[in-house]
């Protein structure tokens, strides 16, 4: 959307007017679909373990011919950083949801006014009735391995199972809603109507990471150390499996159970064929 954001725009601007954060210089840009791919996975890579705030935007295509919405641009700020991979949502009251065009302007902030969390972020379970502190969600499927029966993929507001602004993770069931339990109610979407519904196919996203410049530089550093960290876990996983391996091939324990194995296929009804030994082939 912008290669350069210039303040003089007046999206731009009364975009800027929304929150500190956005008006304090610097837009450092963590994802574009353009330069980076169309995909959520690289998505949710790009801004996982993000220390600061982020402004996520998304232009939708013209599907008004498949009955749902027009070209729009929308999308979500939050201050909270992007450090938990959860089927619960987290956050505060500093997250808010935007619709830049080309309807008019919208940003829909969390009902009830400004009760911040100083300390930690309250997680919200699916189970609670309550679902009017459901600020932000990231839940990849990796996570659980699709078992969870929740959403899978980036998600706002709602619930964890139909977030209010969603990005699915293959981008196949993306949605935004005009209302919900924690956000003021309103459209995301432009030009809708009653025969329109509430999915969008993507055409579009960015993510900036904004603020001063020691705040990006901070939450870039906590990016890298998050990843740092899997990969050491993995690494140490890697490692784990193959001292098994050895510990097991030095000790005979790996012989005698593919030999095991392979005995037992032998004696098994409507098994697999198994070559004889050469010597037994030849008599």
């Amino acid at each position: 959307f912008f290669h350069e954001p210039h303040w003089s725009s007046f999206d731009l601007f009364a975009l800027s007017c929304t929150s500190l954060s956005l008006s304090s210089g610097r837009w450092h840009r963590l994802f574009s679909s353009e330069a980076n791919g169309l995909s959520c996975n690289r998505l949710m890579h790009s801004i996982l373990g993000y220390g600061g705030p982020t402004l996520l935007l998304i232009r939708s295509k013209d599907c008004r011919s498949e009955g749902k919405c027009g070209t729009s641009v929308f999308g979500a700020y939050t201050v909270t950083p992007w450090d938990q991979e959860s089927g619960s949502f987290y956050g505060n009251s500093d997250c808010f949801l935007l619709r830049l065009g080309p309807d008019a302007m919208g940003v829909y902030r969390p009902k009830g006014g400004g009760d911040k969390i100083v300390e930690g972020f309250k997680k919200t379970s699916r189970s609670e009735s309550n679902n009017s502190r459901n600020f932000m969600y990231f839940n990849p499927e990796a996570r659980s391995k699709g078992y969870d029966g929740l959403a899978h993929g980036i998600g706002f507001g709602g619930t964890a199972e139909a977030p209010r602004l969603f990005i699915d993770e293959v981008l196949d069931g993306c949605r935004a809603s005009s209302d919900d339990m924690t956000f003021e109610n309103g459209p995301l979407l432009s030009g809708l109507d009653s025969s329109n519904s509430s999915h969008f196919d993507v055409e579009a996203i960015e993510v900036w990471g904004v603020g001063t410049s020691s705040q990006i530089d901070e939450a870039l550093l906590a990016r890298d150390g998050q990843r740092e960290d899997a990969a050491k876990k993995i690494r140490q996983a890697m490692k784990g499996a193959k001292g098994q391996f050895l510990e097991d091939f030095q000790s005979g324990l790996a012989g005698s159970k593919l030999f095991q194995h392979r005995q037992e296929m032998r004696g098994r009804d409507g098994g697999c064929d198994l070559d004889e030994d050469d010597e037994d082939r030849t008599e």
